[in-house]
């Protein structure tokens, strides 16, 4: 039988006998792309969400819209709390902003007051009910929209990782709304699992928050190792930056590894720093991001200032497939 990859369409022989089972997994050789073969004469039937997948091709896509990860797999670092400040400082410049919680801990959602709300998993599960990726969307108090994230989510990898194009599963998805925004924003975990695998195949770029900690700096390779793949295996175009978060002027050590980090990674790392900020941590306890916490936040005004680098750095950048 004629075997054919679903992401660079190489075909294979491949003789009947050496398919033991009715459905198993194959590696294109030339792509390294995990696809699903069936023997001929077993059930096509597709998964439930493959079948909307094909559907999602009469959403145009939109290049004017930005699509940018935050992560690092290492904890701590201020994934969520870049999410929630980037997005409502954008949010401020009268940028239509979706941020998308991809996170199974649900932190940002928790700021933002939508505990329980439904997740990317009701948006899967029910995707038999026609409803569409909008319907799940909740606007924020700081005018930029939400899809949440709960429980349910840390279901969505054993459910869905042995089907074909899982990875996919986001960036499909999103197809549905990206006409309405200027910019979504992922908040994923610190791993380098189905979700942050998901997030950065369906994003133009890569905002890794970084302390100026030694062990920061195995987060940061491990992201890079990932992107360095997606660009060169599976013809897909991401832009890695590096952002310095909770850095501390007066401490030596930190000054050691920023150096480090620059000499390692030159143009990828922003401008725009981030202090570590005690009015940061205040404001989470209330709920609140911090530039609504408080006007004189160090931290607060640094993230507005990395609203316009960020509005700079990618002022056409369109999704590549």
């Amino acid at each position: 039988m004629i075997i054919t990859c679903g992401n660079c369409r190489t075909k294979y022989q491949l003789a009947d006998s050496a398919a033991r089972k009715d459905e198993f997994r194959v590696r294109c050789k030339k792509c390294n792309h995990s696809f699903l073969v069936r023997k001929p004469g077993t059930s096509s039937e597709l998964p439930p969400h493959l079948k909307k997948q094909v559907s999602t091709k009469q959403y145009p896509d939109n290049p004017n819209c930005k699509v940018i990860t935050i992560c690092n797999q290492k904890g701590g670092v201020g994934k969520t709390t870049t999410c929630l400040n980037l997005a409502a400082s954008l949010s401020l410049m009268n940028k239509r902003v979706l941020v998308v919680d991809f996170d199974v801990q649900s932190n940002l959602t928790l700021l933002l007051g939508h505990k329980d709300a439904r997740s990317f998993f009701d948006v899967i599960n029910t995707e038999n009910e026609g409803k569409s990726l909008s319907s799940y969307l909740v606007k924020t108090k700081y005018n930029f929209w939400l899809l949440p994230s709960n429980s349910k989510m840390a279901l969505l990898s054993k459910k869905h990782m042995p089907n074909e194009n899982f990875e996919y599963m986001l960036r499909d998805k999103l197809l549905e709304v990206k006409a309405n925004f200027d910019y979504i924003l992922i908040d994923s975990p610190p791993s380098g699992d189905f979700y942050t695998l998901n997030a950065l195949l369906a994003s133009n770029a890569a905002v890794i928050p970084v302390p100026c900690e030694y062990l920061s700096l195995n987060g940061v390779s491990h992201i890079e190792g990932m992107i360095k793949i997606i660009n060169e295996k599976m013809n897909h175009k991401i832009d890695m930056h590096i952002l310095i978060t909770l850095f501390e002027m007066d401490n030596m050590i930190g000054q050691v590894v920023l150096k480090q980090i620059k000499n390692k990674y030159s143009d990828k790392v922003l401008t725009t720093m981030i202090d570590k900020d005690q009015k940061i941590q205040e404001s989470q306890i209330v709920h609140t991001a911090a530039i609504y916490y408080s006007q004189e936040s160090i931290a607060a005004k640094q993230y507005q200032q990395l609203a316009y680098e960020i509005d700079k750095l990618f002022p056409d950048l369109g999704f590549q497939h």
